[in-house]
């Protein structure tokens, strides 16, 4: 019997990890799959219903008093990482304390993961975490646990970026890498960007365990994309890491009419509706507030769409611009992750410099909107050919789970 064991961080409960629910209609190639979202808290509530014969197991963990601290700092992998740090100019108090706090969380998961999995006699086990971060290290807590008990298991990991790019993070530093290195035995980042960053990281040793497997997006059919009126669309969750306000900043100098609708809530959509409200008068914007991602998709299929755009700082492989390909809307992004892995300037769309002017993107815009039609219409088709090639759910998920249930 061939188990996968999925752990997430809320996923199918509260709000994030949307994209899961696609991956899941394709999982294949195991007699049982199990959901185990890692990070609920007492207010968590399921907000998602599992695909038929996906099973979701909510754990119940005990809280580690910080007197586990000192015990951590006992073994001899935690040792090695602050050894690490120390030769190489990067050891300070708030990297020790994400450290610690991230084996913490780490240790507590696995605690609930060891009280809800038993496994049949014969029985392998793929544990696979969505990101390669805690719950991964989670995950090798409880395969070390399985293998010393005789369960054949397999451990594997998805990467995006926050869990890739360091630089994202507060302190410049993410915890426990070499222990998460050794330990997988696959890491599937998903763009070609992130799996560079990735394997220079690994060293040569773990380098060839480390293998791209990009995201995809399901065949809702084609949009109705078109310029009459000239409507951008964003969608993301309003955080300042999507500079929003940098697009407002454009469109205030818009000397022609514009619509602007953002999918999506956030921390910051009181200031940018605030902002939103000083635009000229032929600028419009709507908020639509946050939003199903079934009826994002709804959205792309019934409302005429121009252009998407996407202007933040740090990408992994952004999915929202896979959506709205797949519905032949053509994308206005900025060149930063792997982004350009899927928006060919002048191809399927427009790049534009990471630290653009609003100048740079006004101009873009202008472009879009007094091209010929018939380079308007091979944007759109470049946009689904693109979408199609690469981000199709079925074949991307297909390979996927193809790859990881069969047992060498």
């Amino acid at each position: 019997m061939k188990t996968l064991l999925l752990l997430t961080r809320s996923y199918p409960f509260d709000d994030g990890e949307e994209f899961l629910a696609s991956e899941l209609r394709h999982a294949s190639g195991f007699d049982r799959v199990a959901v185990c979202p890692c990070g609920l808290n007492r207010s968590s509530v399921p907000t998602r219903e599992l695909p038929e014969g996906v099973r979701c197991v909510r754990l119940s963990k005990q809280p580690l008093g910080k007197s586990c601290y000192l015990r951590f700092l006992f073994r001899p992998y935690v040792q090695a990482e602050l050894w690490r740090l120390l030769l190489a100019g990067r050891f300070r108090p708030d990297r020790i304390h994400e450290m610690l706090f991230f084996l913490k969380k780490a240790e507590e998961t696995a605690g609930g993961l060891k009280k809800a999995v038993f496994p049949a006699p014969g029985e392998h086990i793929v544990i696979y975490s969505y990101w390669l971060y805690d719950t991964a290290a989670a995950g090798a807590l409880l395969a070390d646990s399985l293998r010393a008990r005789g369960t054949a298991v397999r451990l594997i990991s998805r990467a995006h970026g926050f869990d890739i790019h360091a630089s994202r993070a507060k302190t410049g530093y993410l915890p426990m890498r070499r222990f998460l290195f050794k330990r997988m035995d696959r890491i599937y980042p998903c763009s070609d960007d992130g799996t560079s960053v990735l394997k220079r990281e690994a060293g040569q040793n773990c380098a060839g365990k480390i293998r791209r497997a990009y995201l995809g997006t399901e065949d809702c059919g084609r949009g109705m994309p078109g310029r009459n009126p000239f409507h951008l669309v964003t969608c993301s969750y309003l955080l300042p890491v999507k500079r929003l306000d940098r697009l407002v900043e454009a469109l205030m100098q818009a000397d022609f009419p514009v619509m602007w609708t953002h999918i999506g809530s956030g921390p910051l959509e009181r200031e940018l509706r605030r902002m939103a409200a000083k635009l000229p008068p032929q600028v419009t914007a709507e908020f639509t507030g946050a939003v199903k991602n079934r009826d994002v998709l709804n959205y792309y299929r019934t409302h005429p769409v121009s252009a998407f755009v996407n202007v933040s700082a740090s990408e992994g492989l952004p999915v929202s611009v896979m959506e709205a390909f797949s519905f032949g809307i053509p994308a206005v992004a900025t060149d930063v992750g792997g982004t350009h892995e899927i928006v060919a300037d002048g191809r399927n769309g427009f790049l534009i410099p990471r630290d653009f002017s609003a100048g740079q993107l006004l101009a873009v815009f202008r472009r879009l909107r007094n091209m010929k039609a018939e380079d308007y219409g091979a944007l759109c088709a470049g946009a689904r050919m693109t979408w199609n090639g690469k981000f199709n759910a079925a074949d991307n998920y297909g390979r996927f789970y193809k790859e990881i249930s069969t047992w060498n």
